[in-house]
């Protein structure tokens, strides 16, 4: 007589740093409450459970039955407990040093808190790279769990057995999750799943399923189906009704060997490797797996994580931020500046799929906080630096004060990249770019084979065509612009402006002076049919309270040139916290003074995304994009003298 089919259940739920109370509550409410609920009343039925840190923070001190449930059900040996980063961080993008800190943070919560430390953690969207071994295993974990396409790439076709990798002599047990079980369960009726698991059976393999713990009533569809309509209760007592043996994936590594040794390249899930792709690439890659046969997915795969540093530039910035700020709290013993680092380390916020990820303006700010915090629990360097901050090969300018922190880009047309405001830990820049995806092409999304949230067929909302306007460089402040004098606000809203110079994204010469950043730039600016010489200065100076950008515009023809000079600024504000006036605009509620000289209203015009989610398509406010503009004639030799001020109107922020 065959032993019964094992069947290794993992879910993993997790909430962002940052995101809206309300979002924590539904989850609870239409999900995570009513899951532990029905499976507590199974207590034969085992399985792996994995929630990040916020989730666990919020469940200890919001939601008191689930967090007894969770820890009756791990105590009797129901549930078996993964660890991981504490706040969901990639872990193969973070430093070594607070890859261990993470990991440890959860490890001795979960043992302080449910007398279970973890074997083996969930991977943050199962992003691996093959020196990730030695870090595990230092950290006392003994395995993971990867997609079957982690395995298929090495050539490994079982995926019902589990396997062992090492690095330097640090191994690491590899569970591979069966993709099909992921889309079969809980969106197919069991008879479905029966027929595949029977099939597993057969091949004296385990069936090995880790996914979302939102798939079961939180993503679109799910709460109706898998507790209204009993999909849950029926898949349980259909694994009681046909002899389906549930085990944690603990005890299967106590039971049995694993079936051999293996070396996985650098991957995730399928679904990320083909998001991280440009849309042009992304059609290559579908059309190249259309036409080859499935021997060949060992060949064929899509690219890699890190590529979203390069696909979205603000998440470059978001991640080698997070590395500026990691050598400096690593520098010290301040344990409450390290969660701070380690909450800005949540990965949401750097990657876009189905889900809205960098697109949501609230993640991104909640990472730029905490790291913000972080940063002003270490000592301040007074004075400019220089450093290459961004990996790009070329320095930026760094000032830290007590008011603002700036981050200035001589190579790209000494533009303010980042402008930080201490007193209310914002990056006030933080503004995505608008940019094409591979579904703004192509509609309806989805094959309506299931109801996976991959598989969900989604329609544009009304009037999203105006949305489709992309741009052509990141929105950074202190951009500079000559135009056509018949340019408008409206043309370069919509990407129609005809750019006259060559300073806009152009490398300035840098040169610090005390308290003062000088840029220079002699460059052309195109007139009828000549090309005039032009030189701009431009100084950016944080003087008490204020940061102050002095621009003079020289003349060097030896005849007048008329010109349309702007000066391009863009701020992450929501509607509510900012008013554009003739005289001054106000941000952060009025908390920011902007003031323009020689006196301007300037231009402006809301920057809004259309992304796709779960639930479909959102369009999404980025922020405002503000351009002052100056028309002037210069004579031979003659110079434009203008100037921006930034203020902050609390005196308190002086201390």
């Amino acid at each position: 007589m065959s032993d019964p089919l094992v069947f290794l259940l993992a879910v993993h739920n997790h909430q962002p740093v940052g995101n809206f109370v309300s979002v924590f509550e539904q989850a609870f409410e239409d999900c995570y409450r009513p899951f532990l609920r029905e499976l507590r009343t199974h207590p034969n039925v085992k399985f792996t459970a994995h929630y990040s840190g916020p989730l666990l923070e919020y469940m200890r001190d919001k939601e008191g039955e689930c967090w007894e449930s969770l820890k009756e059900m791990v105590s009797r040996g129901q549930v078996e407990l993964l660890g991981g980063g504490f706040y969901e961080p990639i872990l193969t993008v973070i430093p070594e040093e607070d890859r261990l800190g993470q990991l440890g943070m959860m490890s001795r919560f979960l043992e302080e808190n449910f007398q279970a430390r973890p074997r083996g953690i969930w991977l943050t969207e199962r992003v691996w790279e093959p020196s990730l071994p030695r870090t595990l295993a230092q950290a006392g974990i003994e395995y993971t769990l990867l997609d079957e396409e982690h395995f298929h790439y090495a050539g490994i076709g079982d995926i019902h057995s589990y396997y062992v990798t090492e690095d330097q002599g640090y191994s690491l047990k590899l569970f591979p999750i069966d993709k099909k079980l992921r889309y079969l369960i809980p969106f197919h009726a069991t008879a479905d799943i029966e027929t595949y698991l029977r099939e597993i059976e057969e091949k004296n393999g385990l069936a090995i399923l880790g996914d979302d713990g939102e798939k079961f009533g939180l993503w679109p569809g799910t709460k109706t189906w898998v507790y209204g309509e009993g999909w849950l209760v029926r898949f349980l007592d259909f694994l009681k009704e046909k002899k389906i043996r549930t085990c944690t994936y603990a005890e299967i590594l106590d039971a049995r060997p694993p079936a051999g040794r293996v070396y996985l390249p650098p991957a995730s899930y399928e679904e990320m490797m083909e998001w991280v792709l440009e849309p042009r690439d992304a059609a290559v890659f579908k059309d190249l797996k259309a036409k080859n046969p499935p021997e060949a997915r060992r060949y064929l795969r899509g690219g890699f994580f890190r590529e979203f540093f390069l696909k979205y530039p603000e998440s470059n910035l978001l991640n080698k931020r997070m590395v500026l700020v990691s050598r400096q709290v690593n520098r010290t013993a301040d344990e409450e500046a390290k969660r701070e680092l380690y909450k800005g380390q949540c990965n949401d916020a750097t990657w876009h799929g189905v889900f809205g990820g960098i697109y949501f303006p609230h993640l991104r700010e909640a990472a730029y906080e905490h790291l913000l915090k972080a940063e002003r629990m270490t000592a301040i360097e007074s004075g400019w630096r220089k450093m290459d901050y961004d990996q790009d090969g070329r320095d930026e300018e760094i000032l830290r004060d007590s008011t603002f922190g700036l981050i200035v880009k001589p190579a790209f047309g000494g533009s303010l990249v980042e402008i930080d405001h201490y007193p209310s830990f914002r990056n006030l820049t933080d503004v995505l770019s608008r940019r094409k995806e591979s579904y703004h092409s192509r509609q309806p999304q989805g094959t309506e084979q299931g109801k996976s949230i991959h598989e969900l067929v989604k329609e544009f909302p009304a009037g999203s065509e105006r949305l489709f306007r992309y741009d052509r460089r990141p929105r950074f402040c202190a951009l500079d612009h000559f135009f056509s004098p018949e340019t408008s606000v409206e043309k370069f809203e919509r990407g129609d402006d005809e750019e006259r110079g060559d300073f806009v994204d152009r490398p300035y010469d840098p040169e610090v002076q005390g308290t003062i950043l000088r840029l220079r730039r002699e460059g052309r600016v195109r007139i009828g049919g000549d090309s005039l010489p032009i030189r701009v200065y431009k100084e950016i100076e944080v003087r008490g309270r204020d940061l102050i950008v002095r621009y003079r515009i020289k003349n060097l023809a030896d005849r007048p040139a008329d010109l349309l000079f702007a000066s391009e600024w863009n701020f992450y504000q929501i509607p509510e916290e900012i008013a554009i006036g003739p005289v001054e605009t106000t941000l952060c509620g009025g908390r920011l003074r902007l003031e323009i000289f020689p006196t301007k209203k300037p231009g402006s015009f809301s920057l809004r995304t259309l992304s796709q989610s779960e639930e479909g398509y959102d369009i999404i406010h980025q922020g405002f994009c503000l351009l002052p503009a100056w028309h002037f004639t210069l004579s031979g030799e003659e110079e434009f003298v203008a100037h921006i001020r930034l203020s902050d109107r609390d005196a308190a922020t002086s201390s």
